[in-house]
């Protein structure tokens, strides 16, 4: 029986394997391995061993799970220990039959879930569209998931989004059990200390090289501005057609190296001129953080108004395919105006590191609970 001065427990249903890539349990290790307020421990699951910043963390316990055909089960399982509250659910038909198991049951608590995009039906696009006052679209590839991830969060007691817009929609669908908070980055190691201006202006990209990130852009944007590189950093099912393609059409300004660690990307980041991200989707994409804190101005789409990026400020916000390629071009021949908007970008970031931001997702979840 928890006492009164018995700290609050909670279960956080996501991944601290250090090998685990996921943005989420990215997000969630970067947060469990702050956490310090003594009001509160936290459980969560890993399949090999934790990270060391996490396993270094007397307030956290992690619970092992076999990574094995039957891990979706085991996960479910572990929904329905004793906890005072439920933190991150995520999207999979385990976590559902686990919440659904424990309601079943009557085992009633607190359940605190976050928005980091916008996933749902068109019919709902439109109508959020018109109620937000411009475009937006719905992340691609997940309609299958949409009504179970409706049902869950429908089910959820409190939502976090991770940025004003994705709050504002957060309450359109699903009423006022909202609150905002920003994800952080790790301002350790993606800074602009050592930022140098390369001789010749180079454009870089990051993330999952599939349709829906849109890499193929950059295709066209190397044509169109050859006396400028452009790199994509990451992998994915689409590289190696991109990269064919690109030998096809004899770009060489354009490369696409594959994956790199954080160290190395964040070093990328620094020798290069800008960052774009040409995605038409996204919540508040952490990549973009890490750039702009690397002394870069971004060029971006704005359906997702991304809370990074402040058109005409650090960086330029398009409305179309055609307005991303021109502001690209601008900036490409301006390097005066590069340079401010990058300088702004490293002043803004400041402001974004974990150390900074996890004090304030800790005291609110426990005030959530709490109260």
């Amino acid at each position: 029986m928890r006492t009164h001065c018995s700290p609050l427990l909670f279960f956080v249903p996501r991944w601290m394997d250090q090998s685990n890539t996921n943005a989420q349990n990215s997000n969630a290790r970067a947060l469990l391995s702050r956490f310090s307020d003594p009001r509160a421990e936290w459980i969560a699951l890993c399949g090999n061993e934790a990270s060391q910043s996490v396993r270094e963390n007397k307030c956290v316990v992690t619970r092992r799970i076999s990574i094995s055909r039957s891990w979706p089960f085991q996960l479910a399982i572990a929904y329905q220990s004793k906890f005072d509250a439920i933190f991150y659910p995520g999207p999979h038909w385990a976590d559902e039959l686990g919440l659904n198991t424990r309601a079943i049951l009557g085992k009633r608590k607190p359940i605190i879930a976050t928005i980091e995009g916008l996933i749902a039906e068109r019919d709902s696009v439109q109508r959020l569209s018109t109620f937000v006052g411009h475009p937006v679209m719905s992340q691609p590839g997940l309609d299958a998931v949409v009504p179970r991830i409706r049902r869950i969060y429908q089910m959820v007691d409190h939502i976090v989004a991770i940025s004003p817009f994705l709050g504002r929609i957060a309450k359109a669908l699903y009423g006022e059990k909202v609150s905002c908070l920003s994800l952080g980055i790790e301002n350790r190691i993606f800074h602009d200390q050592g930022r140098r201006e390369p001789d010749r202006c180079r454009v870089v990209g990051c993330g999952t090289v599939k349709s829906s990130k849109n890499p193929q852009a950059f295709i066209h944007l190397a044509a169109h501005y050859k006396h400028a590189d452009f790199v994509w950093f990451g992998d994915g099912e689409a590289r190696q057609r991109i990269i064919h393609e690109t030998r096809r059409l004899g770009l060489e300004n354009l490369s696409f190296p594959g994956s790199l660690p954080p160290e190395l990307l964040a070093n990328e980041f620094r020798n290069s001129s800008m960052f774009v991200l040409p995605s038409h989707a996204e919540g508040a994409p952490k990549v973009v953080q890490e750039a702009a804190a690397c002394g870069l101005p971004v060029v971006l789409f704005g359906f997702y108004e991304a809370p990074a990026v402040t058109h005409e400020t650090n960086g330029l916000v398009a409305w179309s395919q055609e307005e991303l390629t021109e502001y690209v071009g601008a900036l490409i021949e301006d390097s005066k105006i590069r340079l401010e908007m990058g300088r702004r970008s490293a002043l803004m970031a400041r402001d974004w590191g974990w150390d900074r931001i996890a004090g304030a997702w800790e005291d609110l979840l426990i005030r959530i609970v709490a109260g």
